[in-house]
């Protein structure tokens, strides 16, 4: 099924190899937090730092995201060794991977930090943008069919 997909396979593999970072970093700020540091937060602040409001809804945000580091793990484990792409595991976990992004765009980008960290969260940006390309091939991998009964 992937032997003459290349740029499939590379964006698979491109996407594990992200969302295993992610993990790293998430991974290292809950030790972090846990042995008593405070601000150990990986995200860029805005020019006043986090609210600590902010705090609830980031690590909400940070659950979910390893939900979908761990179906991304499964999945590109899935279609790299064992030749099998689950659409539906990679469709799932990109829908969490880009749902989350959106929330944590718009969150970072109202907060200021954006502005105060243009370069960091362009380069984040970018980094993103492979994800939509291979969450667009798995859509269009769909078979959308309209199932029609007959009546005997």
């Amino acid at each position: 099924m992937l032997k003459n997909d290349n740029s499939l396979k590379m964006l698979i593999l491109y996407y594990g190899v992200l969302q295993g970072l992610h993990l790293l970093i998430l991974v290292r700020a809950g030790l972090l937090l846990l042995s008593g540091q405070n601000n150990v937060f990986p995200v860029l602040p805005p020019p006043d730092g986090w609210q600590e409001q902010t705090w609830p809804f980031m690590f909400g945000l940070g659950g979910m995201d390893v939900v979908g580091i761990l179906l991304a793990l499964i999945f590109a484990y899935l279609a790299l060794r064992k030749n099998k792409i689950t659409d539906l595991i990679g469709i799932l976990s990109l829908t969490i991977f880009i749902s989350g992004a959106i929330i944590f765009a718009v969150g970072t980008l109202f907060a200021g930090a954006w502005r105060t960290h243009p370069v960091g969260y362009g380069l984040m940006t970018i980094l993103f943008l492979p994800a939509l390309i291979l969450f667009g091939l798995l859509i269009s991998r769909l078979s959308i069919t309209p199932q029609i009964q007959h009546d005997a």
